[in-house]
């Protein structure tokens, strides 16, 4: 098969390709286009902009800013460790980034990020170096314009979770794994073992499954299979899993040390035991139990879906891509049966990435996001075979037809739906926001005829409607009663007195209102805090000591009580929250100060 780079065919190792390559056409490669530079910037910004401003997103970021900042404090690089995170602990790779980059940037959310805005940034950069030999340097540029431009891959560069992390190495480990397979090479090797090793430190077992099952389906399906023969995975591979039994042999060490202190024994035989005479013992039982056995045999905290569940997810993800993506899925399963050596690559890719993971019944969004850089390919090789031929003109039709219903939906409701929740003043930017991409949305459809017009002005209107959606919507979700931590431990410091010496205390905080993030900003702000039962709360208020309380729904009518019996008025500010993990039901925080309470 033949894939052509506009005008330029697909570079391929035969004379009749060779023949119509020019001097003119390598020229014309070399120098980019206003429009890559306008994308890679409108990248960038997307990537940074208001990571400094937006508070942090419960439970896992905020777990993973506590894993980093606990690092740092207790020079304990092990076992991340913070209070109500225990089911967060994972393999610490993405931990000792967060940890190194609060050392550079300080302890803030531009730091906890800026790890995933580095990964994002480097799997797009490496989906067009890596790319390039494979499948020509015009669709691997598409191809990375596609995921920058896309809705998922920005975002997860602005939210510090370990998928960012994952998916750079999945990236990386896949790439070099095609490569070699057409130019057996040490550095392909490398840059497959090393991704492989970096991989298992970030989240263990998903990038075993994907690349594994892709040496295993290449092995048995594609014609050059008698290269991977080369990986030698019977010898790397168990190098690549060196630095995580290194990581093991530590963490079993430490706990040796712990109970060697403690005047305690514990036999290697127990140490996978979660518990041994009453004592916890080791995270590796726990990571192996949550996060494989419960995974494959159920789910955990409800998190399953149907089937098919992954296929919508990634519909979803690529939603500012619609016009081409019904001629992805139309190639991808047509390719199925009969595909080129280069189609299979991706087919195989999709396979493990995607496919493979509708038949686990534990679901989230982000178990297949390793698939989407070979969706961005496929879908790069699809818009260079649309520049010649007219074959596929109505899917792209119906394409473009749902696209611009969806988005017109989508710029007639954000000013209304503004509106109805925080008042009229959210159209002085909504409404501008709207008639940007309704601009945009009458540029791009008409330009449908012209394939390349079309595909740029597709990525201009997915860069722009995410810059604008995060400058607009976020706001109004900081200002919203779901994410008001920051706001109660800024109310805390003003009834303290301005004072980062003053006893922060939670009191009486029910299961809903045990929020990490709560913690972490009470931590940065007063350097430490504490947990009280409601009677040690009030006694610790009546002390001449500096103490702020921040009280939850179980205490606050022990806590009134005992103001009224004290002859001390209750003057406490009332904090609206309400749990997203709780249908938005109120679990209200009041907070309350003793300067000027107690003479």
């Amino acid at each position: 098969m033949e894939y052509f780079l506009g005008s330029t065919p697909f570079f391929c190792f035969n004379k009749y390709v060779k023949k119509h390559i020019t001097i003119q056409d390598f020229t014309c490669m070399k120098k980019y286009p206003p429009f890559v530079y306008l994308i890679g910037i409108l990248f960038v910004v997307n990537l940074l902009w208001m990571n400094h401003s937006v508070s942090l997103w419960d439970e896992d970021e905020a777990a993973y800013a506590g894993f980093g900042m606990t690092m740092l404090e207790t020079g304990d690089w092990v076992e991340p460790t913070y209070q109500w995170s225990v089911i967060h602990r994972k393999t610490p790779f993405h931990f000792w980034s967060i940890a190194i980059s609060y050392k550079l940037f300080g302890v803030n959310e531009f730091a906890l990020r800026m790890p995933s805005v580095l990964a994002i940034l480097l799997t797009c950069w490496l989906v067009f170096l890596l790319g390039r030999p494979l499948f020509g340097q015009k669709n691997a540029g598409r191809a990375a314009i596609i995921l920058a431009t896309s809705v998922q891959l920005p975002l997860m560069g602005k939210i510090a979770l370990t998928d960012a992390s994952l998916l750079l190495f999945q990236t990386l480990g896949v790439l070099s794994l095609l490569n070699y397979l057409y130019r057996p090479s040490w550095k392909w090797n490398l840059g497959l073992w090393f991704a492989m090793a970096m991989g298992i430190l970030v989240k263990g077992p998903p990038i075993i499954l994907l690349i594994g099952g892709m040496w295993v389906l290449l092995a048995i399906f594609h014609p050059k299979r008698k290269n991977l023969i080369g990986t030698h995975p019977w010898f790397f591979g168990w190098l690549a899993i060196a630095p995580f039994a290194g990581w093991c042999y530590a963490s079993y060490s430490q706990d040796l040390l712990l109970w060697e202190q403690t005047g305690n024994e514990i036999p290697f035989a127990a140490w996978w035991q979660k518990e041994y005479n009453g004592h916890k013992i080791h995270l590796l039982p726990f990571l192996w139990e949550w996060y494989v056995l419960r995974r494959i045999g159920g789910s955990v905290l409800g998190q399953s879906g149907f089937w098919g569940y992954h296929l919508v997810v990634l519909t979803v993800a690529f939603l500012t891509w619609l016009p081409f993506w019904f001629l992805t899925l139309k190639a991808s399963f047509k390719s199925f049966f009969k595909p080129s050596d280069k189609v299979l690559l991706l087919i195989i890719w999709l396979v493990i990435g995607w496919f493979f993971w509708e038949f686990m019944s534990s679901k989230l969004p982000s178990y297949s996001m390793g698939a989407q850089p070979a969706l961005a390919l496929l879908m790069a090789l699809q818009i260079a075979k649309l520049e010649t031929q007219e074959d596929d003109s109505k899917i792209l039709s119906l394409g473009l037809g749902l696209y611009s219903f969806i988005f017109s939906i989508v710029i007639i409701a954000l000013p209304i739906v503004g509106v109805y929740l925080l008042g009229n003043w959210t159209l002085v930017y909504l409404l501008p926001m709207s008639l940007v991409l309704l601009v945009l949305l009458i540029k791009l459809l008409r330009t449908r005829k012209n394939t390349e017009q079309l595909f740029q002005n597709t990525a201009i209107f997915g860069g722009v409607l995410m810059f604008l959606l995060w400058t607009c919507i976020s706001p109004i979700i900081e200002q919203s009663s779901i994410k008001s931590f920051d706001e109660i431990i800024k109310i805390a410091y003003q009834e303290s007195g301005e004072n980062k010496d003053a006893r922060l205390i939670f009191t009486g905080l029910d299961i809903k209102q045990q929020k990490i993030s709560l913690l972490v900003y009470g931590e940065q702000t007063f350097g430490a805090y504490e947990e009280m039962h409601a009677p040690e709360a009030m006694l610790a208020f009546l002390e001449k000591e500096s103490a702020v309380l921040v009280v939850g729904q179980d205490a606050i009518k022990p806590l009134q009580a005992a103001f009224k019996k004290a002859k001390i008025p209750f003057n406490a500010q009332k904090v609206l929250h309400r749990s997203t993990d709780d249908a938005l039901k109120p679990h209200d925080f009041w907070v309350i100060g003793n300067v000027g309470s107690i003479e």
